[in-house]
């Protein structure tokens, strides 16, 4: 097995003093909420032009403080994922992340095919990284997200879990280039109408094979076999992409 040097995880950042007294016991940090929206942006929740919930809403909804949401959204803005107007409100913005002014911009003309074409070459690469690196936390994280991917009751939340469960394993590699790579290809998939493919996962048989699928890379990568892990991982966006090939276009 071929052997990759270790790297340390980024620290999550620590929380200030003040904020700590008003935040309700257990509650979420910045960090942590700023997570929570730029997935739901990155997934395709939050479309570009969307309106995000007031700050207001968004604080009963994390059981926080508005003065900590803002925080998280300002966070947001200084990515230009969001794009604040007085009076009106905060929207996601048509080009997100740090890079959106060197990046290329992603045209009407990228399709859900190309975004799983994209992923089918990447991941199948996590794989030896993986396995070199993860540590048994990282495992019970990936454990974790594929259990919300195996226990999602509709097909909304089953997509945004699928997300989760691939960035984390994206995170797991440790290289901060390809979790950049794999944020990308996110926005794309967005930016591509992803979730105007109604017929894809629409069955509950259908999320049950593809939970499968990620169960299987899974215990590939937790029993330290890169090849196997590699070979699923191809197979399994093989799979989506030719689920996708023939279905006709809004």
């Amino acid at each position: 097995m071929t052997q990759f040097p270790d790297t340390n995880a980024l620290a999550a950042e620590p929380l200030e003093a003040d904020l700590l007294e008003l935040m309700p016991e257990n509650g979420p940090s910045e960090t942590e909420i700023y997570r929570k929206v730029r997935d739901a942006i990155d997934s395709g929740r939050f479309e570009p032009g969307d309106r995000l919930p007031p700050e207001r809403d968004l604080a009963v909804r994390f059981g926080t403080s508005r003065n900590l949401i803002r925080r998280a959204v300002q966070r947001l803005e200084r990515e230009r994922r969001v794009i604040r107007h007085v009076g009106r409100g905060t929207f996601v913005a048509e080009r997100t992340g740090p890079l959106a002014e060197a990046a290329p911009p992603i045209t009407p003309r990228v399709s859900p095919v190309d975004v799983l074409e994209a992923r089918m070459v990447i991941e199948p690469g996590f794989a030896d990284l993986i396995v070199a690196r993860a540590t048994e936390d990282d495992f019970v994280r990936l454990e974790l997200r594929l259990q919300d991917l195996e226990q999602a009751p509709t097909q909304q939340e089953f997509r945004e879990a699928g997300y989760a469960f691939h960035m984390e394993l994206a995170r797991v590699t440790r290289n901060p280039l390809l979790i950049r790579i794999f944020e990308l290809i996110i926005e794309a998939r967005a930016a591509a109408g992803w979730g105007r493919l109604r017929s894809l996962n629409d069955t509950p048989e259908a999320r049950k094979s593809q939970a499968e699928s990620n169960r299987r890379i899974l215990t590939a990568l937790r029993d330290r076999d890169s090849e196997t892990a590699r070979r699923l991982l191809r197979a399994h966006f093989g799979r989506m992409v030719a689920g996708l090939a023939f279905q006709p276009e809004d």
